[in-house]
């Protein structure tokens, strides 16, 4: 069995344009294990992004226990990192992999020498160290002043600055402008976090009770979207409304954790629910994360009787969600490309395929 599975792209064909073979293991690895061991599960279950869902797993099951379950200033700094890692992995390993007319890689985007890599510092250490190799291998400037000049004009600094600065960043970005910002897509952010006691518990219902919700999740009735442009912290954002834009985000989501203000970026939480049971939540690099426990009494200690792991790509890559119908909407001879572009916009964490089927022919 492929266990990490893959995704399917049909751009231009009818609802649902996308197909993925992602299995739902973590309810049937974890049953039966004990409770303890749930993080270390999960976390090796899901090695993207593992450090999340080992920190979400400790916390649902602290909640399931009836302990207060908050999260250490150490996890902070934990969560922190692994996202910032994170992005910079997938922006200098995929990008220029995964994006049509991407220039070949440049040694500045390359791991070698970014601290967060560097077994020789601890993780404070390693994200004090981290704007400065951003500032010099990346953006040519003070990761400060690129934020303040994004601010001031969210919508257009980011094209003027590619275009101007000569890093292998801005290149591999001015490369790909044109391209994905002709690849409109609807707006619907899921905002579960804005109320997480009222809305948290109804989800973990239907994660508890729904066969394939998982999967394929719905919010009051429709596909949403999560990312780091759906970050509680920035609920007075403008919605993000094509490809381009998301890929931005994740860049100003990197700088951004990258800062000492980042330290209080990503939200998590956890809610007990009943007597063992409990639904926790992190945001990580592609979104918003959830996971759902029960847990019962064993011979000797608590162990799991059941879970379940709502991960952003099934809200991001739902069959008929807001990347699946962007991709709907995608005609002509440029469609593999621009399927691409908007597949890695979204960030799979999942290979994907694309499949052109003809086109129709009208009379």
């Amino acid at each position: 069995m492929n266990l990490a599975g893959r995704m399917r792209l049909r751009p231009g064909a009818a609802l649902p344009t996308i197909s993925s073979s992602r299995p739902m293991l973590a309810a049937r690895v974890a049953r039966g294990r004990p409770a303890d061991d749930l993080p270390g599960t999960l976390g090796a279950l899901f090695t993207l992004c593992a450090h999340a869902h080992r920190l979400t797993a400790r916390r649902a099951v602290m909640a399931a226990r009836g302990e207060v379950a908050v999260s250490t200033p150490s996890d902070r700094l934990t969560l922190r990192a692994g996202t910032a890692r994170e992005h910079v992995l997938r922006i200098a390993h995929d990008w220029h992999r995964l994006l049509p007319g991407a220039p070949a890689a440049e040694p500045a985007l390359r791991l070698r020498s970014c601290p967060l890599w560097r077994d020789d510092l601890d993780v404070h250490d390693q994200l004090a160290d981290l704007p400065a190799w951003l500032a010099h291998h990346w953006l040519a400037e003070p990761v400060s002043s690129w934020l303040a000049a994004h601010r001031l004009d969210p919508q257009g600094w980011t094209a003027r600055w590619s275009a101007a600065a000569d890093t292998p960043l801005a290149r591999l970005l001015c490369s790909q402008r044109k391209a994905m910002l002709s690849i409109a897509t609807p707006a619907r952010p899921l905002r579960l976090l804005d109320a997480p006691l009222a809305t948290m518990p109804r989800l973990a219902r239907r994660m508890a009770e729904e066969p394939g919700f998982c999967a394929r999740p719905d919010w009051l009735g429709v596909p949403a979207e999560t990312g780091p442009w759906t970050r509680v912290a920035d609920v007075a954002c403008a919605p993000i409304h094509n490809a381009w834009m998301r890929l931005v985000a994740r860049l100003v989501d990197l700088l951004q954790l990258s800062l000492p203000q980042g330290h209080d970026r990503l939200a998590e939480g956890a809610l007990p629910l009943g007597p063992g049971e409990a639904v926790a939540w992190t945001e990580m690099a592609r979104g918003l994360l959830v996971h759902w426990v029960q847990l019962e009494d064993g011979p000797q200690r608590a162990r799991v009787a059941d879970c379940r792991v709502l991960a952003p790509t099934e809200w991001n890559f739902h069959p008929n969600g807001v990347l699946a119908q962007a991709l709907a909407g995608l005609q002509g001879e440029a469609r593999a490309d621009q399927a691409a572009c908007a597949a890695v916009a979204f960030d799979p964490c999942v290979d994907f395929d694309i499949q052109l089927l003809p086109e129709p022919v009208h009379a």
